[in-house]
């Protein structure tokens, strides 16, 4: 089996303001997921919106990486829907490789 693969699409972000949250805090980080198998792709997207950053741990909007926004994701998730996500992209791609349903008319 294939492996999914985890993006980013947007960030949202605070500015500073002085008094509130640092330069560039993201709040809300908008994800892709997708899978692609024998030609065959499914594809999901979500957002998901994160608490305020840790200061000990907090990195400036411009050094953030793609891997480290898709692990933030991840965790905010929790295993179990990451699961469940990956399940259902699957389970789209085997429907296409292996159809049990079809529509149409017979003319």
């Amino acid at each position: 089996m294939a492996n999914t693969i985890w993006d980013i699409a947007n960030m949202e972000r605070h500015l500073p303001d002085g008094e509130t949250c640092p330069d560039g805090a993201v709040y809300t980080v908008h994800w892709t997921a997708s899978l692609e198998e024998e030609g065959e792709t499914a594809g999901a997207y979500g957002s998901i919106g994160l608490g305020d950053p840790d200061p000990a741990s907090f990195v400036p909007f411009d050094q953030l990486t793609k891997q480290e926004v898709v692990n933030w994701v991840l965790g905010a998730l929790g295993v179990d829907q990451v699961v469940n996500i990956e399940e259902s992209l699957n389970n789209q791609i085997q429907q296409k490789l292996y159809p049990t349903s079809a529509a149409g008319v017979p003319w």
